[in-house]
């Protein structure tokens, strides 16, 4: 710190000298000038040179661990889209929810406005962004244009001590030992040479006179209006008391970014996080948890601690949700008013689990208002001890909280909200059927919606969510084997596969067998359909390479852990060669031999499917006991004996 020191205090030294000498009861000699400078410049880098966020054991430099923010000056909930017009957006950028939109450098936005209020979603880095932004100010090497002395005000604190805006900064500067410190500030001011940073409007409480703090700001901007004015708050907590501010927002962070703060956190370990960042590529729920700094923190703490992701991707969702709806505001002492004090975090997460499966399982990923506060509303309604008098205030304040306080929903557009993130309604929907098993939810989930792409996701967390997940297997098996009855050809086609491979040496495991079989079917119903509709299913191609990339793309280790203790890898190059060694004339003759029409093509690659999501639920980190597993496992691609296989008990 001391050459950053003694640099920014040379910065800053002519102003307060400047500031000094028109004081014309000042008498004092210049000496005291850079006392007083280098202790205020000491303290501003102190208290914002480090960050410590969530679990993290240490603080860690800020600048060593910052990635530049990006800011959005088209306002999110400004736009005027419909639900209908997000929707078909939404499709063409399915886990993004279509949030690619230009971005300016957030550092250089400084030399651009004067008054600006930065908005965000809970953990997108506001205060982070500010503190960026004083050091920077401090920097002779950043590109600011012009050089302000900052003076940052944390509103909370401010608020807390319940004293005059002007006697809250002078006192910063009266205890670092300046003289006559009210009239320097009044003179720093006048000669508009300040940078005041006001941090944290929403965290504000309504005990401490909420319009009187606002009102206190503007006539302060207003007085002293040749300074520059940055206001950090919660983009659903803001109700756009400031007409004179600048409304910007904090962009997600873009993939570039995540990157780099990857390599940022686990500085001098390089191939740690590549690996983290290769494992965060892999898996697209995690990349979206991943555009919210907060939530990137959170993944990389939960990587650093066994250097991999864990299997259990429901308890790792949980842990981020968890975050936004308490650790973020209690590792900062932060008491917010709740309009919804009568919800416990059992009853929110109820709720949203609740709102999560209706809307998930009627394709509705952006709400209309009126939607998602009637879904709120009849909720409270149905909580034990319900009194229609205590309903206060109405839903449309509850859903403003959560959008403030948690970030669970955002509003997407004007009065058009949907949940933050795709996995976070994934996860609810998925906690709701979890929740609700014993009124028969895994029943109408498997026979609903097994071989909905959309559903894939459901069906994994849902069974990680389970205290066991025996039964839901056991119903996905059970269903898949049906088709076997019903598509007699494909049955006689694995009996097949399954002679043939057994014919050749025995030089595969007989799971690698019961796996070739997969994709030998593959190859069959490519060459017998090449005109095939499978893109929703398996997205086939017209050669074997490329259709093995794609089955194995739905596991991007190319590894299927089959239990806890063992790990098969199939390699790309031995499911080939497996596949080369089995007799192609024999089966390709058979199939010529069997009418397989497009309806049971259909089927075939349902079957398919079925047994990759599967593979997908065993292969999570759901509890499934080892009878059951090797059973399954046993089953999966061999033929259906004569004799119909048992139900699930």
């Amino acid at each position: 710190m001391p050459p950053m020191l003694d640099t920014s205090v040379d910065i800053f030294l002519k102003l307060v000298r400047s500031a000094y000498m028109g004081m014309t009861d000042y008498t004092r000699e210049h000496d005291f000038f850079k006392t007083a400078t280098r202790e205020y410049v000491a303290g501003l880098l102190q208290r914002n040179s480090t960050i410590k966020v969530l679990t993290m054991p240490d603080p860690r430099p800020l600048e060593s661990l910052y990635v530049r923010a990006n800011i959005l000056t088209n306002l999110t909930a400004e736009r005027g889209d419909s639900a209908e017009e997000l929707e078909k957006f939404f499709d063409r950028d399915i886990r993004a929810f279509g949030q690619s939109r230009e971005t300016v450098d957030g550092e250089l936005m400084i030399n651009k406005l004067q008054r600006f209020i930065v908005l965000g979603k809970p953990g997108a880095g506001k205060t982070t962004y500010l503190r960026y932004l004083t050091l920077m100010m401090l920097q002779p090497h950043s590109q600011i244009e012009q050089r302000r002395l900052p003076i940052f005000v944390t509103l909370r604190e401010w608020a807390d001590k319940k004293m005059p805006l002007m006697d809250f900064i002078v006192q910063q500067f009266d205890i670092c030992g300046f003289e006559q410190a009210r009239g320097f500030v009044d003179r720093m001011l006048a000669a508009g040479d300040c940078l005041v940073l006001f941090d944290g409007l929403d965290e504000v409480s309504q005990e401490a006179d909420q319009r009187g703090i606002i009102q206190q700001i503007k006539d302060f901007c207003e007085k002293h209006d040749k300074n520059q004015f940055i206001i950090s708050c919660r983009v659903a907590a803001y109700n756009r008391q400031f007409d004179k501010f600048h409304d910007v927002e904090m962009a997600d962070f873009n993939p570039e970014q995540q990157e780099k703060f990857i390599q940022n956190w686990f500085h001098g370990e390089p191939e740690v996080a590549e690996r983290c960042w290769k494992g965060l590529q892999e898996s697209k729920q995690l990349g979206e948890m991943a555009a919210v700094p907060l939530l990137l923190t959170l993944l990389c703490i939960a990587y650093n601690r066994r250097k991999s992701f864990p299997a259990n991707r429901a308890e790792l969702y949980e842990e981020a949700i968890d975050a936004l709806l308490r650790d973020w505001d209690a590792t900062r002492d932060i008491r917010r008013d709740e309009v919804y004090k009568h919800l416990s975090m059992k009853y929110k997460k109820s709720m949203f689990a609740r709102i999560a499966w209706g809307t998930f399982t009627e394709n509705r990923y952006f709400i209309p208002e009126r939607t998602l506060t009637n879904l709120i509303e009849e909720y409270i309604k149905n909580l034990p001890g319900f009194k229609p008098e205590e309903l206060e205030p109405d839903s449309h304040a509850v859903l403003r909280a959560i959008e403030a306080q948690h970030g669970i929903f955002v509003e997407r557009a004007k009065k058009v909200h949907s949940f933050a993130h795709l996995t976070f309604q994934e996860f609810f929907t998925a906690k709701h059927i979890a929740d609700t098993a014993r009124g028969g939810s895994l029943e109408r989930l498997v026979n609903e919606h097994l071989y909905d792409d959309k559903w894939l996701e459901i069906f994994t967390l849902t069974a990680e969510m389970l205290d066991d997940a025996d039964y839901l297997v056991e119903l996905i098996h059970h269903k898949n084997r049906k088709l076997l009855e019903e598509v007699p050809e494909l049955n006689e086609l694995l009996r097949a596969v399954q002679e043939a491979i057994l014919s050749k040496e025995n030089r595969y495991s007989r799971l690698e067998r019961e796996w070739g079989g997969l994709f030998i079917v593959l190859v069959l119903a490519r060459d017998r359909a090449l005109d095939l509709d499978l893109d929703r299913a398996l997205a086939l191609t017209f050669d074997l390479d490329r259709a093995l990339d794609r089955v194995l793309d739905l596991d991007r280790t190319l590894a299927l852990k089959l239990d806890r203790d063992r790990t098969i890898v199939l390699a790309r190059d031995r499911a080939l060669d497996l596949a080369r060694d089995l007799d192609r004339d024999r089966l390709e003759a058979y199939s010529e031999a069997n009418n397989l029409n497009q309806q049971n093509i259909d089927k075939i690659s349902d079957y398919l499917k079925g047994n990759i999501w599967l593979a997908k639920c065993l292969n999570s980190g759901a509890y499934i006991s080892q009878p059951v597993r090797e059973r399954v496992l046993g089953e999966m691609f061999k033929p259906r004996n004569p004799t119909p296989d048992p139900s699930p008990k």
